[in-house]
C-alpha cells in the first residue's frame, strides 16, 4: 500500500471519529463539521509525507484527487437532499416500487465489484438514486418523468453494471490487466448527474 492510500485510509478513519465528537451535544451545522474534518485529513496526509520523506508526487495528486471528490460529494447530496419535498407524505407508488427492486439490484451487484473505488462510486449512484426515489414519493402522482427515472435510467445504470462485470470476466480469462479505473468512474460518475437532472424534471412536472 502506497503512502497516500494508507494516509488516506488513516485519514478517514479520523474524519469519522472527529465527526462523531463534533456531532455530540452540539449545533455545529454538518458542512462545517466536513469542511473541519476535510482540513484535518489534508493536514494528516502532508505531514505524513513531511515525516516518511517527501512521497511521489503522483501519490498526494492521488490523495488530494480523492479529497476533492470526497468534497463534491458530500455537497452534491446535500443539494439533492435538499430539493426532496419535505412536508408531504410519502406515498406508495408504482414508480417507487419499481425503481425501489431495481436499485436493491444495483446495489447487490456493486458489493461484488472487486475495485474498491469504483464499488465506492456505484455505492454512491445507488444513493443518490434512493434520493430520487424519494422524491417521487413525495409527489403528487408518478410524472412521466418519474416513470422514466424508475424504468429508463435505472434500467441504464443495471446494464453499465452488467457491462463492467462481463469485462472484468474477460480480462481475468485472458489474463489482462483489467481496464482503468479513471474510465470506469468517470463513466459511472455520469449517472449521479442524469439522475440530479432527473429529479429537476420530477418536479417540475
Amino acid at each position: 500500500m502506497n503512502k497516500a492510500a494508507l494516509a488516506f485510509l488513516l485519514g478517514s478513519g479520523v474524519l469519522l471519529i472527529f465527526s462523531e465528537f463534533l456531532g455530540r451535544g452540539t449545533e455545529v451545522s454538518i458542512p462545517v463539521h466536513v469542511a473541519a474534518a476535510l482540513m484535518f485529513l489534508a493536514a494528516l496526509i502532508l505531514l505524513s509525507t513531511v515525516f516518511t520523506g517527501g512521497g511521489k508526487k503522483e501519490d498526494m495528486e492521488e490523495a488530494l484527487e480523492l479529497i476533492r471528490d470526497e468534497q463534491k460529494m458530500r455537497i452534491a447530496r446535500k443539494e439533492v437532499r435538499a430539493k426532496i419535498p419535505k412536508y408531504s407524505p410519502p406515498r406508495d407508488s408504482q414508480a417507487a416500487f419499481i425503481g425501489s427492486a431495481k436499485i436493491g439490484a444495483a446495489r447487490s451487484m456493486a458489493t461484488l465489484v472487486r475495485k474498491r473505488r469504483l464499488r465506492e462510486k456505484i455505492l454512491d449512484i445507488c444513493d443518490f438514486a434512493d434520493m430520487v426515489l424519494e422524491t417521487i414519493r413525495r409527489m403528487p402522482s408518478d410524472t412521466p418523468a418519474a416513470v422514466s427515472f424508475a424504468e429508463g435510467h435505472l434500467d441504464k445504470l443495471n446494464e453499465a453494471l452488467e457491462r463492467c462485470f462481463e469485462t472484468s470476466r474477460r480480462a481475468d480469462y485472458r489474463q489482462e490487466s483489467t481496464p482503468l479505473d479513471a474510465e470506469e468512474i468517470e463513466r459511472f460518475g455520469a449517472f449521479i448527474t442524469a439522475f440530479r437532472n432527473q429529479q429537476d424534471n420530477i418536479l417540475k412536472e
